[in-house]
């Protein structure tokens, strides 16, 4: 029997895992496959969007690349959902507003501001972009378990920003900062939007990369250090945990 296909990335509807985390980069998809997942299975690599299958502690999931910004994370998003994942969580790195959060650590979003340059196209920026109650209090549960102190991990609201370079229009970083947003990246109100439109649950949960306002002294971005990578794994497991937890729920 011929099995159907999403039209872009290729995943077989109705043949999948309800659970999926999603990454930026499909190295960090793969490096997933290799390093968590038990008996790992290529399910599809088109284009940004390279998907595994496997067991993450007896447990069977997805993780899924959906590349550097809005419009192809939208198509990601949306063809999970058809396939029929009802769970999505997004791991990927952030920039930090507040410097209780350093590199290395971790935030739990609770919602995006939508700055996405996408999601207006969906529906109008009066309707907020949130996470779900559930999926925020598996990765708290899931910090917590992994041993991560109240200092090493926030919750809280952050920013989603349609370009990483700054231009003659400048930035709303001081903004944000004093609106008690906790950190910025490129695809988080995109995920809550979709999800909330289609009726699933989603959430986020990102490493710190960088302070904004010391790389905004500085000049450099360095998001290869040690530290980094470090939080990396961590965000990873937490991510997986809460995964985990959401497949039976």
């Amino acid at each position: 029997m011929e099995i159907k296909v999403t039209p872009i990335c290729l995943l077989p509807i109705g043949k999948l895992p309800k659970v999926c985390v999603v990454v930026g980069d499909p190295n960090r998809a793969k490096l997933v496959s290799e390093k968590h997942f038990k008996t790992a299975e290529l399910v599809c690599a088109v284009r940004e969007f390279h998907c595994y299958k496997g067991m993450w502690k007896d447990t069977e999931m997805l993780v899924m690349s959906h590349g550097i910004g809005g419009g192809g994370a939208s198509v990601c998003f949306e063809e999970l959902i058809q396939a029929g994942i009802t769970t999505i969580i997004r791991a990927g790195t952030a920039g930090s507003f507040d410097p209780r959060y350093r590199e290395g650590s971790l935030v739990i979003a609770t919602g995006a501001v939508r700055s996405d340059g996408v999601s207006e196209g969906l529906v109008p920026l009066g309707y907020p972009a949130i996470s779900d109650h559930e999926v925020v209090s598996a990765l708290i549960e899931s910090a917590k378990s992994n041993g991560l102190s109240s200092e090493q991990y926030g919750v809280g609201i952050i920013t989603t920003v349609g370009h990483f370079f700054d231009g003659p229009l400048g930035n709303h970083n001081k903004l944000w900062a004093r609106s008690k947003v906790l950190a910025i990246e490129m695809e988080a109100s995109i995920l809550f939007i979709v999800a909330s439109l289609r009726g699933i649950r989603s959430g986020a949960c990102v490493n710190i990369d960088n302070y904004i306002f010391e790389r905004e002294i500085s000049e450099k971005y360095e998001p290869n250090r040690d530290v980094v990578h470090q939080g990396t794994f961590k965000m990873l497991e937490v991510a997986l945990d809460a995964a985990k937890r959401l497949s039976s729920q």
